[in-house]
């Protein structure tokens, strides 16, 4: 049984209403929902389909039944990581962040207490990326911002992307890394299976790799960082990493395990026998439960029963931390704030401001 007060970290969400007018001026290929029938709609850029969808992606109310049924309590919906467009015109990128962002406070306001939100920001434009940041944080109340693990080309550890890492940091933003392109460009080989199997599970092992050992978490001593899909490669690279550094001398190897017991991971890597890796790598307080939620077919209930599987093997009380504790903390969230009972949201319940 799925203990009350369970929170999903990583599940998504999209806009019903059709982008402004600006930005679809600006920048045609702006993904877009259509809205099919009742239960089904498509992603779309410019005249391609990318995705087809499920309505909880984008109805409030259905995704609220999805965790009913998964006996979960809470989740942070996020953007979907098509939307990190970073290389797009500048303007109309920002006006397309904003309108993710309203979209997802409005999805939180219906939630009745059972959603947070994580937003985006056009990190191209540093002017536009930090009024941003202070607007969807101090007006729309969203405790996170979501990342892709490339930035334009660039990696998290450039110094051009300083200035966000430090707002975020003086802000009090979580930051959510989610890899981007479906792990296209990542490894040496394309296609679907390549693209989703080891792309982006590479990718992210990239992204965590710039954090630890190009400064960016040294530097930024406040900041929470989660890495989607279990932190990808990273955790079982890490040892040769760090024994690269030693033989390098570039880092000690102590500094380097403080630095990686600071990043959270999410449990999503579809083998219970997996979950102590992540445990014994970045510790109890650092694992998060992350489903996906609602592209991949049987999540979150197939993760949660690998997680309950698994706590055989996991020190004692590390389930309920994961489960809840470690999102809180990630989230900067006081658990009074929260609605355990999830079987009766009101609207006296609900969070949308700091």
């Amino acid at each position: 049984m799925v203990p009350p007060g369970t929170i999903d970290v990583h599940a998504h969400h999209f806009p019903r209403d059709a982008p402004p007018a600006d930005v679809m001026a600006g920048f045609p290929r702006a993904p877009r929902l259509v809205v099919d029938s009742a239960a089904t709609g498509r992603l779309v850029r410019g005249t391609e389909d990318f995705r087809t969808v499920r309505r909880a992606l984008w109805d409030v109310q259905a995704r609220l039944e999805d965790m009913d049924r998964a006996g979960v309590a809470i989740q942070a919906i996020s953007p979907v990581p098509v939307t990190l467009e970073y290389g797009a015109p500048a303007a109309p990128f920002a006006s397309y962040c904003r309108w993710i962002n309203e979209s997802v406070a409005r999805a939180v306001q219906d939630g009745g207490g059972r959603l947070v939100g994580v937003g985006t920001v056009p990190l191209g434009s540093p002017r536009e990326c930090l009024s941003e940041l202070h607007h969807l944080s101090a007006d729309l109340g969203l405790r996170a911002v979501e990342i892709g693990t490339r930035i334009d080309g660039m990696e998290l550890d450039d110094p051009a992307l300083e200035y966000f890492f430090d707002a975020a940091d003086s802000l009090g933003l979580a930051v959510l890394v989610h890899p981007v392109d479906g792990g296209g460009g990542a490894v040496r080989r394309s296609g679907f299976t390549y693209d989703f199997g080891l792309g982006m599970t590479s990718d992210t092992a990239l992204a965590a790799t710039a954090l630890v050992f190009g400064g960016v978490l040294d530097r930024h001593r406040g900041l929470r960082i989660a890495l989607v899909h279990g932190c990808g490669t990273f955790p079982w690279a890490y040892p040769r990493l760090r024994l690269g550094a030693q033989i390098a001398g570039t880092h000690l190897p102590e500094e380097l395990d403080h630095l990686v017991s600071r990043l959270y991971a999410d449990t999503l890597v579809f083998d219970p026998a997996h979950l102590p890796v992540l445990v014994h790598r970045f510790g109890v307080d650092r694992i998060l439960l992350g489903s996906d939620h609602p592209f991949i077919s049987g999540q979150p209930e197939a993760g949660l029963a690998e997680l309950l599987s698994a706590s055989a093997d996991l020190p004692p009380g590390t389930v309920p931390r994961i489960l809840r504790d470690n999102a809180l903390e990630f989230l900067g969230l006081p658990s009074g704030e929260l609605v355990t009972d999830h079987s009766s949201p009101t609207k006296e319940d609900h969070y949308g401001t700091h």
